[in-house]
Parts: structure tokens; sequence; C-alpha cells
């Protein structure tokens, strides 16, 4: 089974066992979450994309790791006047591995 997730403001096609690179995600390490933010299901070859029956399902993902990206620099410059600059910034990440893709058909 795959979904296609929402997280960090990006979007990601995932199975289960995968393991992600996102922006920083307020969980500590080694921490369970639940995304509920899913935007279609392949499911053996038939595809959910109803919002309806989106809501049934969620992705169950554990924090691996935080970590920092890699250095990106900014170069500015304007001719004829002298003026230059750089600057540089790392983005804090989280390693995210997806544990289960679930239905949670519940009937009360």
């Amino acid at each position: 089974m795959k979904a296609i997730i929402g997280l960090s403001g990006k979007q990601f096609q995932v199975q289960e066992g995968d393991v992600l690179e996102v922006f920083k995600l307020p969980y500590e390490k080694g921490k369970q979450f639940e995304i509920r933010d899913i935007l279609a299901i392949d499911n053996e070859g038939h595809l959910i994309y109803d919002k309806e029956a989106l809501k049934n399902f969620s992705v169950i993902a554990e924090v691996i790791e935080e970590k920092k990206g890699k250095k990106i620099y900014v170069f500015k410059k304007k001719k004829k006047t002298g003026y230059s600059r750089k600057r540089g910034h790392r983005d804090s990440l989280s390693v995210v591995k997806i544990i289960k893709i679930q239905s949670s058909n519940a009937t009360s």
C-alpha cells in the first residue's frame, strides 16, 4: 500500500519502511506520531482520493534523527557600487521513517 502525504509543507509518496528528510518537526528523536494529512492512497492498484474515505486512513511515522542540512550560500552583488554580501545557512532537518499505513474503519 502506498500513500501520498503532506508533511512539512511538501508532498511525499511513501510506503512502509521509507525514510524521509523533512524540515524540522516538533517531535523528539524516537517519538512516533500520526500523519492525518493524506492526499491519496494506492491500495493494490485501487486509487482512493475521496476526502471522506481518506479520513479513515492514517500514517504512523517515527523520528529517527535530527540533523542539519547542507550549507547553502547566498551571494548578492551590485555592479559599480562595490556592494557585495555573502551569507549562508543550514536547514534543521528531521529524518522520519514510515512505520505503518493503516485504515481505521471504526464502526461506533
